[in-house]
């Protein structure tokens, strides 16, 4: 069931199956450049013309750019609502180039909840996630485990 992000603020909130929608995310050709100079400067996520002769065929965001940004446009849509204790782990599949101009949407799912055996005000959410461009092609999958504080 699609749920908004603001809805839910507990470990006891989240449902096997509710999906949470993040805000859309444009990356520009710059800010594509500006990350993989910082983080992954690659030439095909660097240079234009260099990219052209890529495997690639023109430049291309990075796999942790993406990850970032899809990230930040469900924190900003209310995604865990400051009630998550962090991740302990994360696996990523990038399935498709993202190029300059193109809006990237994440759409999470719960998969499983799971109250802690060792600290009894927290549980973990497992969910399985999915990041698609402007056109609706998938360009990232995600599985992830978030840390939730329990209701006090």
């Amino acid at each position: 069931m699609r749920r908004s992000c603001t809805e839910v603020e507990w470990f006891e909130d989240y449902r096997v199956g509710d999906e949470f929608l993040g805000e859309p995310v444009l990356l520009s050709e710059r800010e594509i450049v500006d990350f993989a100079r910082a983080y992954d400067p690659q030439s095909f996520h660097v240079d234009p013309v260099a990219a052209r002769t890529s495997p690639f065929g023109g430049l291309i965001a990075s796999g942790f750019h993406l990850a970032a940004a899809a990230w930040g446009g469900m924190v900003r849509a209310g995604f865990l609502n400051g009630r998550g204790m962090g991740a302990p782990g994360i696996e990523i599949q990038w399935l498709k180039p993202v190029r300059p101009d193109e809006t990237l949407t994440m759409l999470a799912r719960v998969v499983e909840t799971k109250v802690s055996r060792s600290r009894p005000d927290r549980g973990f959410v497992s969910f399985q996630a999915s990041v698609t461009n402007q056109s609706g092609e998938e360009v990232m999958t995600l599985s992830f485990k978030d840390i939730i504080r329990k209701r006090p």
